[in-house]
């Protein structure tokens, strides 16, 4: 993992235990780059991250400002982080409902980026938060390029291995939002009715290269998902 996204986490951190619960201002830059001993790009790249999840604002010639979190517990629309990093303070769990090897099909190919009969990964499993059954997910890797998963990894958190251990950088994805009704299967998964409505998105997620590792679908349950965006007046 890059160093600024070290610090990103490490500032988030300490932001959600409480250290500067009584300023709302972040000290200033000169101050930040000694305490995390950093350099001041790392450290603006840092604040960048932070910056687009909503966390801080900039005012020009004021300083970094901490949001207050108006909307608790909501998945952030363009963060690709995963669950752990939207629900810090709830228990998250993964069930791995299935994981297998298989080569890409056309229609896998053309969402992977890849060439037919590349080895992929398939993930299904739920996400739970505070035991809730949150959602579905159906996801594939290019194994060319995520080479390993298996099912205590899958079980976890899959993008924190691909950064920590792979050692990989995620860079950006693409994210397709819209609503659908719940199949029979995932209506089970849920405790739902079937054909309820559920929010449907379907992300394809670039290393920072540039390269398509994984393209999932995400089924969300209705009762408890909440999504929050970033307007910005450019």
């Amino acid at each position: 993992m890059r160093k600024y996204r070290l610090v990103a986490d490490l500032l988030l951190e300490e932001i959600t235990h409480g250290k500067y619960k009584n300023e709302h201002r972040l000290p200033i830059e000169e101050d930040l780059i000694k305490e995390y001993n950093v350099s001041r790009n790392t450290l603006r790249n840092a604040i960048d991250v932070l910056v687009d999840k909503s966390l801080l604002y900039r005012v020009q010639g004021s300083g970094i400002y901490i949001r207050k979190p108006i909307y608790p517990d909501t998945i952030t629309i363009n963060s690709i982080r995963g669950f752990k990093e939207e629900f810090k303070n709830k228990e998250i769990r993964s069930r791995l409902i299935k994981l297998e090897q298989l080569n890409a099909t056309q229609e896998i190919s053309q969402a992977l980026q890849c060439e037919i009969n590349t080895p992929v990964y398939f993930v299904n499993r739920i996400r739970y938060v505070d035991n809730e059954p949150f959602s579905i997910e159906y996801s594939y890797f290019n194994k060319n390029i995520i080479p390993y998963l298996g099912t205590e990894i899958a079980e976890a958190s899959i993008y924190n291995y691909i950064e920590h251990d792979l050692n990989l950088t995620i860079g950006f994805a693409d994210k397709y939002i819209y609503v659908e009704k719940l199949s029979k299967i995932d209506s089970e998964y849920f405790q739902l009715k079937e054909e309820d409505p559920s929010m449907v998105t379907e992300e394809t997620v670039f290393l920072s290269n540039g390269k398509v590792f994984n393209h999932s679908k995400v089924i969300h349950n209705y009762k408890y998902a909440k999504f929050f965006a970033l307007a910005k007046n450019w």
